[in-house]
């Protein structure tokens, strides 16, 4: 096994400062579609701007600023009516493109004041993900979405899966490409790894530039089951802002696998992922598996990560050196998160906030910031269609089983048939375990 050494890695690869990279200029994945409410506005912000996401009546999806011209209120606190989001506060309604379209004040033979409109962003559904463009709406270049990684019309399958996070998408990027703490952060885990499988880890950065990062690697020393599909490589992918993506290397060319995270930067401190793993050769036991149980395992991969990256990002922030100072990297398995932090310092400046290896701009802690909750309901459920429908379902076959195991109680107790009230206690107690059973599965939601 070769010697680990205490040291970084050199930046031979990476590119000069000598490009722009501008953050506006980009359009953001801000949910899956499926995810997405279609009977009501959806919150969310970039950058802690505050956006409001609809759909109008010939089913299109609309991104405002979530805010009245009027007296300032929510939008995305009010309500759909046919098509038009309504204000909560005054019943002013908006349409597409952020046009005020009825104020219930307003004289009838007075036009709507321009002042009266809302600024809309450009929308697009790519990947079956909502996208927001951030900059001049002339600018908004679809072309610019990421595109798949393989072809469209291959026979993937694929599951889709999205959080908030309680920290900076910089921390959620440099989590997801740090390849080396999968086996011992998700030890035992189903779809984490196994401690005997840490490895020093060979990297080759392909390219660093405005654009993003690509880098090849390699565990030295592991050995694969002969079960497994005969790997070739792994290739990881930063495409800059938001897109992470791993992509399996197979010695048969017709094998398809790969994993896709999108992120977003709702504000300082916190983000949102949106993960989709595919592969064209997944088991027939994954296929019929529903998405919410693929999900309770995706949320406590995450929420393992979450304990060690919320202290981590909140001790960095608080000393407020810069990370080449805190750090001792190595070359065997931080060689990548290293690149990407200074990815940032060569082209971060723009960004609202960041902190690269070097540099840091607009960073620390806000004790005025409130903390995103570290709650699984309130980071995954409520943003997710397939959980928090089971979660409302749930609940209401606890209210049905309650009802059933109270009537079937008196039942057995009123009956004179001692078989009768064998029966019927089974009931009881079959309607109890049942409420057990569906109450624990509620909890995890």
């Amino acid at each position: 096994m070769d010697k680990v050494p205490h040291s970084t890695a050199g930046p031979p690869e990476t590119a000069a400062p000598d490009q722009s990279f501008v953050w506006q200029n980009c359009w953001y994945p801000a949910a899956f579609l499926q995810d997405l409410p279609r009977d009501k506005p959806t919150s969310l912000s970039l950058y802690d701007q505050p956006l409001v996401l609809f759909f109008d009546s010939e089913g299109r999806v609309n991104c405002l600023r979530n805010r009245c011209p009027h007296r300032a209120a929510r939008l995305s606190d009010g309500q759909m009516i046919e098509g038009r989001l309504e204000c909560l506060y005054h019943g002013w309604q908006f349409g597409a493109g952020g046009q005020c379209l009825l104020i219930p004040q307003l004289y009838p033979d007075k036009d709507i004041p321009d002042r009266a409109h809302v600024r809309a962003y450009p929308t697009a559904i790519r990947h079956e993900i909502v996208w927001v463009w951030a900059g001049d709406p002339a600018d908004a270049n679809e072309a610019l979405i990421p595109a798949a990684t393989h072809d469209p019309a291959a026979s993937v399958y694929s599951v889709t899966f999205q959080m908030d996070l309680p920290y900076d998408q910089t921390y959620l990027i440099e989590n997801v490409i740090d390849v080396a703490h999968i086996h011992i952060a998700h030890h035992g885990v189903r779809g984490g790894g196994q401690r005997e499988a840490a490895k020093p880890l060979d990297f080759h950065i392909q390219h660093s530039n405005a654009s993003g990062i690509r880098a090849s690697f390699r565990s030295v020393g592991l050995s694969r089951s002969e079960e497994a599909p005969a790997l070739g490589g792994a290739v990881v992918e930063f495409q800059a802002p938001n897109l992470i993506r791993f992509v399996s290397k197979y010695q048969d060319p017709s094998l398809i696998a790969g994993l896709d995270l999108y992120s977003i930067p709702l504000g300082k401190n916190k983000c949102r992922l949106l993960y989709r793993k595919y592969s064209n050769f997944t088991p027939l036991t994954e296929r019929i598996k529903p998405r919410w149980l693929e999900h309770l395992t995706q949320c406590k991969i995450l929420e393992q990560d979450m304990a060690v990256v919320v202290g981590q990002h909140e001790q960095i922030e608080r000393d407020g050196a810069q990370v080449r100072d805190i750090w001792l990297p190595l070359k065997t398995s931080d060689r990548l998160v290293v690149e990407y932090r200074k990815w940032l310092d060569a082209f971060g400046a723009d960004l609202p906030f960041h902190r690269g290896f070097a540099t840091a701009h607009n960073s620390g802690p806000d004790p005025d910031l409130p903390k995103l909750p570290v709650d699984r309901h309130v980071l995954h459920t409520s943003i997710c269609a397939t959980c928090g429908r089971l979660h409302c379902r749930l609940g209401r076959a606890i209210a049905v089983l309650w009802a059933f195991a109270a009537i079937t109680a008196v039942v057995a107790l009123a009956i004179e048939s001692q078989t009768g009230r064998v029966v019927l206690s089974f009931g009881v107690a079959a309607g109890l375990l049942a409420i057990a059973a569906a109450r624990r599965l509620r909890a995890r939601l």
